[in-house]
């Protein structure tokens, strides 16, 4: 197939829609478990992020695994195989884990498979819709904000009426088996050319414009990072800073991730006419006042609120980011993709991680105030990547 001749209808790529659904599900619902996770395991604030931490030491081992054997499987049964291995992480999570390191190695095979979901979506779109990247995956990640919107308001009203953490996670990985055997039977057209990313093709990826590579690994790290210090503790505030109850907690994540996803709808037909990374620039930096006010604010109510307006500015980022991949020529914007989806693993590890012992330390308020400093810097690098584009093919 001539994929510069061929344009890919949407019956083509159809399990990445519900597949990003299953990929927001499983991370979000790290922040509405995590309070009664760490009761139960008697887990002390300090260690808190360690869970989703190592959900992103094993998103890193995902990329890892995929890039250097991608050839040996066709594109559909990498992305059904990991959302099986996706459900296998959830049920043990939800049925053999007793202790924190247990649950972290558990969350562990959640995080590869996920990774693989996203790189093998991700690459798919650079490789096939190279000139719709960013828009395609804004629609795509519409997907994701939708599991975001609607997973912890269900979470929080199953806990109110006396669910366990481990209920929620059993439920979700027999979800998870069930997508999975469907996507083993739906059509998803393979990625062409694909081979075994070895270090003589990173470099080659590189040579071709290392300063826009770098703008790509660095904006991902930091947004990445900083977005999942909201998904995990934005529950948490709302319950040691408020006295918020579980289901009005959950609240906080659904409201961000609300205004993620009408953003997105706005940001859509925005994309087609505005460079990428000027957004970019202008949507971190109101994402980051809004969310230092939300830090500071009076009352759980407010706080709420202004979770929404920081998802709102915050909508478009993500995609935004991954859309400079297809500035890559050939096979080299896959490699590119893939490492930017891995660019985001050390972020999620590290931001999530240090708000526990700095919570723990100097307060809640001032842990959360301080993930503006990584959403600055993601704009700082939308400032590179404008500058390093500029001669390169459009990534619209």
């Amino acid at each position: 197939m001539d994929i510069h001749q061929t344009v890919p209808g949407p019956r083509h790529r159809l399990p990445f829609y519900p597949g990003h659904f299953l990929v927001a599900m499983a991370t979000v619902s790290l922040g509405p478990l995590l309070d009664p996770m760490m009761q139960d395991l008697s887990i002390p604030l300090s260690q808190g992020g360690l869970i989703n931490g190592i959900l992103f030491v094993g998103s890193a081992l995902g990329i890892v695994l995929f890039n250097v054997a991608q050839s040996h499987l066709v594109a559909k049964w990498w992305f059904a195989g990991s959302t099986a291995f996706l459900a296998l992480g959830l049920i043990l999570a939800g049925t053999a884990a007793h202790s924190l390191w247990a649950v972290c190695l558990a969350y562990s095979a959640v995080g590869l498979s996920i990774a693989v979901m996203l790189a093998v979506s991700f690459m798919w779109l650079a490789v096939h819709l190279r000139e719709k990247m960013a828009t395609s995956a804004l629609v795509l990640t519409i997907f994701f904000g939708m599991a975001m919107i609607s997973v912890p308001v269900i979470i929080g009203q199953a806990l109110e009426r006396g669910w366990t953490w481990r209920h929620v996670l059993m439920v979700e990985g027999g979800v998870a088996l069930v997508a999975a055997l469907a996507f083993a039977l739906m059509p998803l057209l393979d990625i062409p050319g694909r081979q075994n990313v070895r270090l003589t093709h990173l470099r080659e990826a590189a040579s071709h414009n290392r300063g826009l590579l770098l703008a790509i690994l660095g904006a991902g790290f930091t947004y990445t990072g900083a977005e999942f210090v909201l998904n995990v503790w934005l529950p948490k505030f709302q319950i040691e800073v408020f006295s918020s109850s579980d289901a009005f907690a959950s609240l906080a994540v659904t409201l961000f991730w609300t205004g993620e996803v009408t953003g997105r709808l706005f940001f859509v037909p925005l994309a087609r006419r505005v460079e990428p990374a000027r957004l970019l620039l202008v949507c971190t930096c109101v994402m980051a006042v809004f969310t230092t006010s939300m830090s500071f604010a009076s009352s759980a109510t407010s706080a709420v609120v202004l979770a929404a307006l920081a998802g709102l500015a915050a909508s478009p980022c993500y995609a935004l980011i991954a859309s400079y991949s297809g500035a890559f020529p050939g096979w080299k914007s896959g490699v590119v993709s893939s490492l930017f989806v891995l660019s985001g693993a050390p972020g999620g590890m590290l931001f999530p991680y240090l708000i526990g012992p700095l919570a723990d330390s100097a307060g809640f308020r001032i842990a959360l105030a301080a993930v503006a400093v990584p959403i600055l810097a993601s704009g700082a690098f939308a400032l590179l990547l404008h500058a390093r584009s500029r001669d390169h093919a459009s990534v619209h």
